[in-house]
């Protein structure tokens, strides 16, 4: 297994990317009580997209990233597992059936890392595949799976359905389980399947960085959480006003990856 490389650490060394954008800071969750939620009216569950930046501070524990539904039914969930293995999987909730399965055979196990993920499900093509479905870290699509499920045509998946939608925890029949990490620019794209350079680039020395995400087109169940007062307080960027609740202790802070502070 292999270790996922940071999001540059110039970006950190500046203050702000090289195209000038600034995080502000992220939201700290605690890892034992703390979380967001939303629950939307139904969207469209065909073909979306998911982005957020990240740091764990926690490793070798099952860490919930986000959940649409709940681990005992129907959910679309990313987190990683007790092996550092990223997961982000999309349950039907019957008979084992995935419409979506990506295990990662890369480790994450650098505690003072961030990394910027992006989502992108898309169940309308005649054969949904990895070019519409997949997941990409700091800007590099990952191609290496022990399991690979992609969706069949127009399937519908528990991601903007009317169900909780849960950043930093995630629950089945006997276990709860949450995010010990920080979170900033955590995004929902609705009706668009967008590869991670809608969200950053890549630096001439081969470095990630992010961009200002705030001018995508979000659809109207979209959102945009950015910087650590906004994961904090719920609080949607993107003009809809699509806003989440916090439960329990998430801290903002003024860590992030454009600014490398504690």
């Amino acid at each position: 297994m292999s270790v996922i490389n940071s999001i540059s650490p110039m970006m950190g060394a500046s203050g702000a990317s090289a195209s000038g954008f600034v995080i502000e800071g992220s939201g700290l969750f605690n890892g034992t009580d703390g979380y967001l939620t939303r629950t939307p009216s139904a969207g469209n569950s065909k073909t979306f997209t998911i982005s957020c930046v990240f740091k764990r501070s926690e490793l070798s524990a099952i860490n919930i990233i986000f959940v649409a539904g709940n681990f005992s039914a129907a959910y679309l969930g990313a987190y990683f597992n007790a092996a550092d293995q990223l997961i982000v999987e999309d349950y039907t909730g019957s008979g084992g059936v995935f419409n979506l399965r990506l295990d990662s055979n890369q480790v994450f196990r650098d505690p003072s890392a961030w990394y910027h993920m992006v989502i992108k499900y898309n169940s309308t093509a005649g054969t949904p595949s990895a070019s519409d479905n997949g997941v990409f870290i700091n800007g590099t699509q990952i191609t290496s799976f022990s399991t690979a499920t992609y969706p069949d045509q127009n399937d519908t998946s528990s991601w903007n359905t009317n169900v909780a939608h849960r950043l930093g925890w995630g629950v089945n029949v006997n276990s709860a389980y949450y995010l010990n990490g920080y979170v900033a620019q955590f995004a929902h794209i609705e009706g668009q399947a967008l590869n991670a350079d809608s969200f950053g680039e890549f630096t001439d020395d081969g470095f990630w960085q992010i961009n200002d995400s705030s001018g995508l087109t979000f659809g109207t169940n979209g959102f945009l959480l950015e910087g650590g007062s906004d994961v904090v307080a719920g609080t949607d960027s993107s003009g809809n006003d699509n806003d989440f609740t916090k439960s329990g202790t998430v801290t903002a802070t003024n860590d992030s990856a454009t600014n490398g502070d504690a």
